[in-house]
């Protein structure tokens, strides 16, 4: 026959409180904490997803759903085996979640396979009886049930007990399992909100770091040219050279296999034909600071033909200036050994 177990704590013979052990609360407890862990993980889950999405940004679904899942599971295992452990057994210390203060730290009652079980310390004094009469407690110190942590005396169903211990008396006897619901208090979540909201908040952060921009269509305002079509041919060119300055750095590919005194800063007025739509009809270079010395012009033509400019009111030629800002590159160690060497023997010659 199931039973369970009340412990009553007094202190003076005045009741402080009564605690029952019994399995149905237990599961009932496990089930309360795992239902909380998964309501402020959706919760939390809802939040984000709102978050994502009023900042523009996306997450790819089943990986954000995969991370949330294996997060919500392992912290709903790891709390309902914690509350599992905590709820069959009655401890007694001076730590603050204990049931009750006492000298000693140790679980009074605490269910196992073989059903409940009391511990009692040397210096505790008090009867138990077991379906005979009261025995003193200091009797049965010392038999088969003695380990390191005191002697435990199994708890059947005709069992009651009173330990002392000191100005602290516990009752404890076998009762009928209650078939009145017990609801988890506040504090019982209380308690599990710290745990929780931690591992929310580090899986929130996992999310967030996966969120990508969204993807935003383009409108027709989007393909609408920042040319207006009242524009003067002058306010025209120099929005051409905007967009032509913006794609100058195309034309450092030009560079890569010139000479080291190439690589420098530089000037380039480039020649265009352009329709009315924007495209490259030709285009010439009609001026440059890149000498023979540095025959680049070719490579820049190539370059810019394939630029992109936005439609135009009409078709027209124009010479944009584009500034080259290309800065020098190192010069390798042995390059300039030896041009160190060189100007050394040039101010010997000198001299």
């Amino acid at each position: 026959m199931k039973h369970a177990i009340e412990v009553a704590h007094l202190v003076n013979g005045e009741v402080l409180s009564v605690r029952t052990l019994c399995r149905t609360r237990e599961w009932r407890q496990v089930s309360a904490a795992v239902g909380f862990v998964a309501l402020m993980f959706m919760a939390a889950m809802a939040l984000v997803t709102a978050i994502v999405l009023g900042a523009h940004r996306v997450l790819y679904t089943p990986e954000y759903l995969a991370v949330w899942t294996v997060a919500a599971t392992a912290v709903a295992w790891i709390i309902g085996r914690r509350v599992l452990a905590r709820a069959r057994r009655y401890a007694v210390g001076a730590g603050i979640d204990n049931d009750a203060f006492a000298g000693d730290e140790l679980d009074l009652v605490r269910r196992t396979r073989d059903g409940y079980q009391l511990t009692v310390l040397p210096g505790m004094t008090g009867t138990f009886a077991g379906g005979r009469s009261p025995v003193p407690i200091e009797s049965l110190m010392g038999g088969s049930g003695t380990g390191s942590r005191g002697t435990r005396l199994h708890l059947g169903p005709d069992t009651r007990a009173e330990i002392n211990t000191g100005t602290t008396t516990f009752v404890v006897r076998s009762i009928e399992e209650p078939r009145a619901r017990q609801t988890p208090g506040r504090a019982f979540f209380k308690g599990l909100a710290r745990p929780v909201l931690t591992a929310m908040q580090l899986t929130a952060v996992v999310s967030l770091l996966g969120a990508t921009p969204m993807a935003v269509p383009i409108s027709e305002a989007d393909m609408r040219s920042s040319i207006p079509a009242d524009a003067t041919p002058w306010e025209i060119e120099k929005m051409l050279r905007v967009q032509a300055q913006n794609q100058s750095h195309t034309l450092y590919r030009c560079f890569d296999v010139m000479p080291l005194e190439c690589h420098r800063p530089g000037y380039v007025a480039v020649g265009l034909s352009l329709s009315r739509q924007g495209e490259v009809r030709s285009n010439w270079v009609s001026r440059s600071t890149f000498g023979i010395d540095c025959p680049v012009e070719q490579c820049m033509a190539d370059v810019i033909s394939n630029w992109f400019f936005e439609p135009l009111p009409a078709s027209m030629r124009v010479v944009l200036p584009v500034q080259v800002l290309r800065t020098e590159k190192l010069k390798p160690a042995a390059h300039a050994d030896a041009e160190s060497w060189r100007r050394c023997g040039r101010s010997r010659e000198v001299n």
